[in-house]
């Protein structure tokens, strides 16, 4: 009695601080900005289902490299492990009342021996897995694990102390469980019944003979007594250090992933700028509830930031860094998000419907700014290439609270690299960013006979050529290319000529959603006026806005591909490809994927299906190809802000080309010919390996 009271007294408390610092993070969530995501429930299921019960991202290999493969296979029999043995735990707490408690229906006569002989095997591999890992961590010491955060963006250290500490503790509690379990199988054995035969406990009955052997049955039977005080008190602790570390993903993890984003990966929110009152994300209490949610559901694992391209060489962007640094700053202010906010407190300015109070001091800074929790030079570091979204095995969300924090540096404060004045200007005068007169975007078009959709209204496919295949002298041998494509094809196309504007992608996602709106209604309002239903582009990014963004302001187009039509047409046998005829058959041809046709929106068969009908030997750069490729140093306006020579995205991406000894590199998006051109040209190669597009590729076999 004395003990059940004792163990009643210690659980309450621990159950009860449990439960009250869940009341605070949730109220967190609750006081955030709203977020709606309670729609296409049966897809949110199969995520979970895929990704989090799956463990999907955690046992793929992460860079093709073997010891990753097995750090995922290890958190997933972790995983699974605690699934299992959650019902050890709660047969454990209601043995404090009755010393036959069972779960049903793992009663002994019915389940409770298959159960028995799985919960001893995951008992075990547990505890393997937990030595394993701490050695991983003690020994190996792989850099994912502690980090690969360039000095400058350590604003918040954050020691790993917290790692020994619960992998120690899921060790003390897997071997107590064994203990335990030994200890009532000699207990149960003296007084001779035995609730199931213990050759369904192969490794419970093992440890009772090892303890009967080290001290005889009373000492057995004590340690199993004390081996359940230490399991059920290490249960409690573990639960109450949860939400107070990292640790925090197992419980909001699931809701995590059930929760992510639905909408199309390359589409970013659409900010309603007539009504807003602040632009952008400047304040932890500026994040929406799903935001706040990633940041308590980070494993800190570090696959994010292994995956940067900005972190490889060298920038002040570390994702984890970034997010841990927010997830710390709300942590320290939760009493006074909750006090402030509605419903836990009060508001006046929130409750008539005003801006609420800020909370907080500004978090996005210039990063010599010791106040910075976000410096500004973080967020212009970044590609926006989706990568560490891509390596994330609970989806956290990366771009949308970059694109919101640098709408707050550049529709408010005007705070941006000096380089994107002249950007912003080009595009807002010129309709392009390189600032070229818009009466010159028909120009490389001059003898092929290209037609208006101002004089063939009937064509098939508006050709939206785009900035750079206008503009760029390198890209526009691509245009050109494509145009004979479908001449020679027959295909029924026309183009804008130099009434073609920009569709405002990279305003976008530099954080000028003012001017990004503005561009795309004026072309969804010409498209819409000619009457166009279908649109063929040879620009991912393109693409993107098009297909994902324009339809938030009423564009509703069919965006064909032109790597997706040149299929089709060669399917239908308007062309043949004959790569020996043009010299390029059975060339070492290593593909790039471009980010945008790759990570969000998932195209990577369709254009080495292309490449491998002109007659090429495609190939792929080692373990950094398909979804874990780099990205080419270009994405989220990165194109037109200057690089530090020492720290280029290119250069290093370039390098990881050149070990698959390509002849040619193919490309698919014309700022990734740029980049990769650059790179060919720093590393003094660009004589033996020459640089293509697919479409160029294939008008040369189809000659």
């Amino acid at each position: 009695m004395v003990s059940t009271l004792l163990f009643t007294i210690v659980m309450l408390a621990g159950l009860g601080l449990f439960a009250w610092q869940l009341y605070g993070r949730f109220a967190l969530l609750l006081a955030a900005q709203p977020a709606k995501l309670f729609d296409r429930i049966p897809e949110r299921i199969r995520a979970v289902l895929v990704y989090a019960f799956g463990q999907k991202k955690f046992i793929r290999s992460e860079v093709g490299i073997v010891k990753e493969r097995l750090a995922g296979w290890l958190h997933f029999l972790v995983f699974w492990g605690f699934v299992i043995l959650g019902i050890q735990v709660v047969t454990m707490f209601g043995r404090a009342y009755a010393d036959g408690f069972y779960v049903p229906p793992f009663w002994p006569w019915l389940l409770g021996g298959p159960y028995a002989f799985v919960r001893d095997i995951f008992e075990v591999t547990v505890f393997v897995c937990v030595v394993t890992l701490l050695a991983r961590w003690l020994v190996t010491r792989p850099t994912r694990l502690l980090g690969y955060e360039p000095a400058e963006a350590r604003q918040r250290h954050h020691s790993h102390w917290e790692a020994y500490f619960i992998l120690a503790v899921i060790g003390v509690i897997t071997s107590s469980g064994l203990v335990y379990d030994g200890g009532r199988i000699v207990e149960h054995a003296r007084a001779g019944h035995l609730p199931m035969s213990p050759y369904w406990e192969p490794f419970s009955f093992a440890m009772s003979k090892a303890l009967v052997a080290l001290g005889g049955a009373e000492f057995a039977i004590g340690a199993g007594h004390v081996a359940w005080w230490v399991h059920n008190l290490c249960i409690l602790t573990m639960l109450n250090f949860l939400p107070l570390a990292k640790h925090f993903h197992i419980i909001t993890s699931l809701p995590n992933v059930f929760f992510r984003k639905l909408e199309p990966l390359g589409q970013l929110a659409k900010q309603d700028l007539e009504n807003a009152t602040r632009f952008g994300a400047s304040r932890i209490d500026h994040f929406t509830w799903k935001q706040v949610l990633d940041m308590f559901s980070c494993t800190e694992c570090g696959r994010c930031s292994s995956q940067c391209p900005a972190t490889a060489t060298g920038k002040p962007l570390a994702p984890r860094q970034m997010l841990l640094n927010l997830r710390d700053y709300l942590y320290e202010h939760q009493r006074e998000i909750i006090a402030k906010r509605p419903p836990f407190g009060r508001n006046g300015a929130a409750a008539a419907g005003g801006e609420p109070e800020p909370i907080g001091d500004i978090v996005v800074k210039p990063l010599a700014d010791p106040t910075a929790v976000v410096g500004d030079e973080v967020l212009w570091s970044c590609n926006l290439c989706r990568a560490c979204e891509e390596a994330c095995p609970v989806m956290i969300e990366y771009v949308d609270k970059i694109v919101d924090m640098r709408r707050y540096l550049v529709q408010e404060e005007s705070r941006f690299p000096e380089e994107l004045t002249r950007v912003f200007k080009a595009m807002e005068v010129q309709s392009n960013p390189w600032g070229i007169g818009q009466e010159k975007r028909f120009d490389w078009a001059q003898g092929l006979d290209v037609p208006l959709l101002a004089d063939t209204p009937d064509a098939e496919y508006l050709y939206y050529v785009g900035c750079a295949g206008a503009y760029d002298d390198r890209t526009k041998k691509t245009t050109q290319a494509f145009v004979r494509l479908l001449k020679k094809a027959g295909v029924s196309f026309a183009c804008l000529g130099p009434e073609e504007m920009c569709n405002g992608d990279s305003a976008r996602r530099l954080g000028n959603e003012y001017l990004y709106q503005a561009m795309a209604q004026a072309c969804v309002e010409q498209f819409n006026g000619y009457g166009v239903k279908k649109i063929i582009v040879n620009c991912p990014h393109c693409f993107n806005t098009i297909k994902n963004e324009f339809p938030q302001f009423g564009g509703h187009y069919e965006v064909v591909r032109a790597a997706e039509l040149i299929q089709e047409l060669i399917a239908a046998g308007k062309l043949t490809l004959d790569g020996s005829v043009a010299g390029i058959g059975a060339k070492r041809t290593t593909y790039h994927d471009s980010c945008y046709y790759g990570r969000f929106n998932d195209v990577y068969d369709e254009p080495r299906a292309l490449l491998a009908a002109t007659g090429v030997r495609v190939q792929e750069v080692p373990g950094r190809h398909r979804q874990f490729a780099m990205c080419c140093g270009a994405g989220g306006g990165r194109m037109w802000i200057d690089e530090d020579p020492n720290q280029r995205v290119n250069v290093a991406r370039i390098e990881q080309i050149l070990q698959s000894e390509p002849e040619v590199v193919a490309a698919s998006c014309p700022f990734c010919m740029t980049m990769l051109s650059d790179g060919l040209k720093a590393k003094g190669v660009e004589e033996q390996v020459e640089l293509l597009n697919v479409v160029e590729l294939v008008e040369r076999a189809a000659r």
